[in-house]
């Protein structure tokens, strides 16, 4: 299991547990529990600060783990920056319950009143007498059985951030030293008694193909070898090395009904996406106004056709799972984004009480949205139930990429009426997408999230935003930024259009359009004038904004981004030269992290802009590894200059919102560059080529 920097060895005196979220040993040590996954983010740095400030714990003393599941910690989910948003609160006042105990107990201990005593550094104070006493000296010597309850939790007066001393300090990364040294244990790094690999036969189709026969003749034959298994929709061998695992598994020959999705292309589904726009009334989420009217009256209107491509997470560290079942208890040794969601589904499936499955969290390798789903879980279950012994199921790259849960392809439509002085009266936005599978909701509770960030924060008197169901039958779930990634780009880009058929600036449009958002607009106005907003730039080069904020948490963070961009009109190439962002996602907890957060969301977001892109064929995602599925490499990676606001309202997340506004941003560069518009993602040279000779 990771655990952060080294814990010193248990004393025999029990340690001090004063809740879920933190333990203190006689030796001093402060262990905080983090129930969020780290996956290169830094999380449990950052959250282990907001418990040491209110614990008024000396930094040296802190350490971190991520235990195994358990109810009393909640909901143990990481994703939507939410992590610092939901923990705020709850761990202050952990930290905070923590250090009026300890200072009660070594009141008692002296016999003097708890009001007269202060705790600093780890030490619990007696001014007057200037005795003092240390948290593990404390813990050790005096049996503490006070607690604190629910009501009195609630009514603990927490710090202004005025008074912090670790909350807003760059503390080093707990993580980082383990990582560089080979100390990190992720779930391949796992090896338990016994052990065996496996691996899995997967159907020719993503989803809904089914073996019809299996023939292990020659794979029995493979040398370490030891089983085959043949269960359910899962077929698989069992051996005594991962190479005998492929080789074996390589040699069974399996008859496959592909199933009810073998025809499904990337080119069926957009034009089963433009029929449904054009034809079903989907569900309306944002009816303001009367966009009808609007348009009946208007001076000039606009239409745009916004499309986006499947893409895969692509996280570094392929899906590992290792799972031991033994007296009914299934022990599984994974990195996942959502404990919680992950138990209830392995209950069911392993028809099991939830009580009898314990999850081991290790570092994730990036997840990016894919680690929130179970499915290498719940094959490693299966495969050790009826193997009988613990088993490593390890997913190569290639098995990584077609059995993805992907961002499904999207389509969006935007229509606008501007009156005769360009101000602009009405926005109707229709968006086809498919329902995530994450959700395992209806179709139409489902739709209620694939329009997040499509009702924008600009102040139009009347507008319209619907959904449309565009299943076709594949897996979808949770990308980073999700829905917000893609709903953003048509936004933003459509008001440029919008500017610049009005002959307004695109920044002043925006402006005059936010002045009940004004974090927002103070965010546009810095990356603005940080960027050069205005100044001339060399031929076939161009600036573009994006930004967005959205009503609810956590995207409330306010972000703005110029994107500078080089346009090669002769290959259609783009290249990405700059990056400005301002961001105010109030309190800042870790400012170094929060940087390394933003830019990285702001590089992952030129990736799936500039290069990533994948297709179906017959049922299956074509593309299989780096050499065509192309992320971004380190000599495309632009100049990134990020500002973070300082603020004392409520912090709220940054590892996505900086995404959503690269699309958007690059989309508008090469505009101003070139004078073409292009409006499907990712902007491939071809696409931009075929956008210059359209352009008027």
């Amino acid at each position: 299991m990771p655990g952060g920097r080294g814990v010193r060895a248990a004393t025999a005196a029990a340690p001090f547990e004063p809740n879920a979220w933190l333990t203190i040993t006689p030796d001093g040590a402060i262990t905080v529990h983090v129930t969020r996954a780290e996956m290169g983010q830094g999380v449990g740095t950052a959250l282990a600060q907001i418990v040491a400030e209110e614990l008024e714990a000396d930094w040296k003393d802190v350490r971190i783990d991520y235990p195994v599941n358990d109810p009393k910690y909640g909901a143990m989910t990481t994703g939507g920056s939410r992590s610092i948003y939901e923990s705020f609160d709850v761990l202050s006042r952990a930290g905070a319950a923590a250090r009026i105990l300890l200072i009660d107990a070594a009141a008692t201990q002296w016999s003097v009143a708890a009001s007269d005593c202060v705790a600093e550094r780890g030490r619990v104070r007696h001014p007057a007498t200037d005795r003092s006493i240390s948290y593990g000296e404390l813990v050790g010597q005096v049996p503490i059985t006070k607690t604190v309850a629910a009501d009195e939790l609630k009514a603990i007066p927490l710090k202004k951030p005025g008074r912090y001393t670790l909350i807003g300090t760059s503390m080093p990364r707990f993580d980082i030293p383990e990582k560089v040294d080979g100390r990190a244990k992720f779930a391949i790094d796992v090896f338990l008694p016994g052990m065996v690999y496996a691996k899995v036969a997967y159907p020719p189709t993503r989803e809904g193909g089914k073996h019809t026969a299996v023939d292990d003749t020659a794979a029995r034959a493979v040398k370490g070898h030891l089983e085959t298994i043949v269960v359910d929709d899962l077929v698989a061998v069992v051996a005594e090395t991962y190479e005998a695992a492929v080789e074996a598994r390589d040699a069974l020959k399996i008859t496959w009904n592909a199933g009810p999705h073998a025809r499904v292309s990337t080119a069926a589904i957009f034009q089963e996406y433009e029929r449904k726009a054009r034809q079903e009334p989907g569900k309306r989420w944002v009816d303001i106004g009367d966009v009808n009217v609007a348009r009946a009256q208007a001076t000039a209107t606009h239409t745009a056709t916004y499309t986006t491509d499947f893409a895969a997470h692509a996280q570094m560290e392929p899906l590992v799972a290792v799972v031991r079942f033994e007296n009914g208890v299934y022990e599984i040794f994974t990195g996942t984004q959502s404990q919680m969601r992950m138990l209830r589904a392995l209950s069911q499936r392993l028809k099991i009480d939830p009580s009898r499955i314990r999850i081991h969290q290790h570092y994730l390798g990036g997840g990016f949205g894919r680690n929130s789903e179970w499915d290498i879980e719940l094959e490693a279950a299966m495969i050790a139930r009826e193997a009988g012994r613990p088993v490593k199921l390890i997913r190569s790259r290639e098995e990584d990429l077609t059995r993805d849960f992907y961002r499904g392809p999207t389509l969006q439509i935007v229509t606008a009426a501007l009156d005769a002085g360009g101000t602009v009266t009405a926005w109707d936005h229709s968006v086809v997408a498919s329902p995530s599978s994450r959700l395992r909701l209806s179709p139409p509770e489902v739709l209620r999230f694939e329009i997040r960030g499509a009702n924008h924060p600009y102040e139009i008197p009347n507008r319209s935003v619907r959904a449309i169901h565009g299943d076709f039958g594949l897996p979808t779930g949770f990308y980073r930024a999700v829905e917000v990634g893609y709903t953003v780009f048509a936004v933003e880009t459509f008001m440029d259009e919008l500017a610049h058929l009005a002959k307004v600036d695109p920044l002043k449009m925006r402006l005059a359009m936010l002045g009940k958002t004004p974090r927002l607009a103070n965010v546009l106005r810095l990356a603005a004038a940080r960027a050069g907003w205005g100044t001339p730039l060399s031929p076939g080069v161009g600036r573009g904004i994006g930004a967005m904020t959205e009503p609810e948490p956590p995207y409330q963070t306010s972000v703005a981004a110029l994107v500078q961009a080089r346009v090669d009109q002769a290959s259609g190439a783009v290249t990405v030269e700059k990056i400005t962002c301002v961001v105010d996602c109030g309190l800042v907890v870790n400012p170094d992290g929060a940087r390394a957060q933003i830019e990285g969301a702001l590089l992952f977001g030129v990736s799936t802009v500039l290069t990533e892109y994948g297709t179906i064929t017959n049922g299956a995602f074509d593309q299989k590894n780096f050499e065509d599925y192309h992320i971004l490499r380190m000599d495309q990676v632009p100049d990134v200059d990020v500002l973070l606001i300082e603020s004392t309202e409520r912090s709220t997340g940054v590892g996505e919102p900086p995404l959503t506004v690269v699309a958007p941003a690059l989309s508008n560069a090469i505009f101003a560059a070139t004078g073409a518009r292009v409006r499907h993602l990712p902007f491939l040279p071809e696409r931009v080529l075929k956008a210059l000779s359209e352009k008027p």
